[in-house]
């Protein structure tokens, strides 16, 4: 267990990360500021990786799984849009960081995790923060969760080659997949949203990231989906 010091260590980074990277990037939204700054991020990494957990950079925490930087992963949330009745599903949800905060942004969250460590890891995390409006399944995310379908936000993790197609029909009525493709391993990242409105899909793409710092070749093809037509 860490000590005083260290936890208050934790929670002055963590009053840096909202003040010195999200509000100058204009990320100015309360219930994502209130979200990301009640979630202590230290706790979904590995020991040896907390000293950076409020640094503004991208942390891969194994050979298949990352942490997307404060800065890139408050951009998702504000896309997403969430509201306090969402149901969102969770995909590639690694450790649980992501849904732990959209749990206090949200009704429930569905986080599907294919790596039982990993799983086990963020359904402990979860339960030693009293965070109760979780479910952590370990399964394969590649399917999404049918049977809870639909879902009015579905946050995918990581970086995908194509917007998987079976996520898509598990969208509810002014649904909202937040993502970031990339065709190739050295295109630029896009931050992707598809709405879904009277039965029909909008596509757009919200802004590009440089992902020319990250090892994309560790987790690039962690995802395998069918292409979109």
């Amino acid at each position: 267990m860490p000590g005083i010091s260290t936890e208050n260590s934790y929670k002055t980074a963590r009053q840096n990360m909202l003040l010195g990277q999200l509000i100058p990037n204009r990320i100015h939204d309360l219930r994502v500021l209130n979200a990301m700054g009640s979630a202590a991020r230290e706790l979904f990494l590995p020991e040896r990786l907390r000293s950076r957990a409020y640094a503004d950079e991208t942390i891969c925490i194994d050979a298949h799984t990352l942490m997307f930087s404060p800065r890139i992963f408050a951009s998702l949330l504000l896309a997403a849009e969430l509201t306090p009745d969402d149901f969102v599903l969770n995909v590639k949800s690694g450790s649980g960081y992501s849904a732990a905060v959209m749990a206090g942004m949200a009704k429930a969250v569905v986080a599907l995790e294919s790596d039982s460590v990993l799983c086990e890891m963020a359904q402990q995390i979860l339960i030693s923060a009293e965070i109760d409006n979780v479910a952590i399944l370990n399964q394969n995310p590649d399917e999404g969760f049918p049977s809870q379908a639909p879902f009015d936000v579905i946050f995918i993790e990581g970086i995908i080659p194509h917007i998987p197609e079976n996520l898509l029909f598990q969208l509810a009525e002014n649904g909202r997949l937040i993502c970031i493709t990339a065709q190739n391993p050295e295109d630029a990242g896009r931050v992707t949203k598809v709405v879904k409105r009277c039965g029909a899909l909008t596509h757009s793409v919200l802004f590009d990231l440089d992902l020319s710092g990250l090892p994309r070749n560790r987790f690039y093809k962690r995802f395998v989906f069918e292409t979109v037509s």
